[in-house]
């Protein structure tokens, strides 16, 4: 670890048994306002060096086919010279890692020309997870996320023509209430477009110090309830065909499901479950369910 950081490491759940190598602090543009992660933290990125001397320290301790994440709110900020340097080190320390992944933001992959885009795959960055979190102009507006639905579709597919692969994590409830419908509607169409490896889902949790919860003070955003965020989550799988993952076993989540798209069986079988909780669960049973009233942080 960089002896400058004091932000802890995250992980997205697929990165469980990955080699977790601090990159970078902090977010380059913070300002979401559902998110408290990097809040208080400055943006701070090792240099190659430092990078070399940590991995040095996990010689040994992980096969030389081991899969790498490179930890941070966006690594993929950093300038392509700087992550080409990060991956020439990762590949002579672990020469046939199986891949490098780390997180970005849409405005990071715009940065990057193609050649870039390209050459960093060629040298082993294989996946970055990027938060799309909602299809709908309006909401990501509202969340003060930077993109619009476009944009990110259009970055998302030179990644796509780039070779890199990417996972897109999409938030259940972010417009608020009674955006369920068009933000689920939205969100698939959106991905529809787009070849995303998996959507992970989580729920809206409004958490202390967040702007949101400024919002929900100040009466410009009422949280949707449960129910909302089931039935978001219903139009949205109803509508998604793209081929594709979806992983929705965060704990976040209203409820819990896991399958590739192409199964229409398996939707339609989550879609039933969906439409059953719907029907015969009360407000309060579907608000327990996950009990987020009662959480103040991940």
């Amino acid at each position: 670890m960089s002896r400058h950081f004091t932000e802890p490491q995250m992980r997205p759940p697929q990165e469980a048994h990955s080699l977790l190598l601090y990159a970078t602090q902090g977010c380059t543009y913070n300002k979401c306002a559902f998110c408290y992660v990097s809040r208080g933290y400055p943006f701070l990125s090792v240099s190659k060096e430092e990078l070399a001397s940590e991995v040095a320290q996990t010689k040994g301790r992980y096969p030389a086919t081991t899969r790498i994440y490179l930890t941070g709110s966006n690594p993929f900020a950093l300038p392509y010279e700087r992550l080409a340097g990060y991956l020439a080190v990762l590949r002579q320390a672990y020469p046939h890692f199986e891949r490098v992944s780390m997180q970005a933001r849409i405005g990071d992959i715009e940065q990057k020309s193609d050649e870039e885009l390209a050459e960093l795959c060629r040298l082993g960055l294989s996946r970055v997870y990027v938060g799309t979190e909602n299809g709908s102009d309006r909401v990501l507006s509202l969340m003060n996320k930077g993109q619009t639905a476009e944009e990110i579709v259009c970055q998302l597919q030179r990644l796509d023509r780039a070779g890199i692969t990417y996972a897109c994590f999409y938030i259940l409830g972010m417009g608020g209430r009674g955006a369920g419908v068009e933000s689920g509607r939205a969100t698939a169409h959106l991905f529809n477009r787009v070849h995303p490896v998996f959507i992970s889902t989580t729920g809206l949790t409004i958490f202390p110090g967040t702007p949101l919860a400024d919002m929900v003070r100040n009466g410009t955003f009422t949280e949707a309830s449960e129910r909302e965020k089931l039935e978001e989550l219903e139009v949205f799988l109803s509508e998604l065909t793209t081929d594709t993952f979806y992983d929705g076993i965060h704990y976040l989540n209203p409820m819990n499901f896991r399958l590739a798209v192409r199964d229409r069986k398996a939707v339609d079988e989550a879609l039933a479950e969906i439409r059953e909780a719907l029907a015969t669960m009360s407000d309060e049973e579907l608000e327990l369910m996950v009990g987020r009233r009662f959480m103040n942080s991940l």
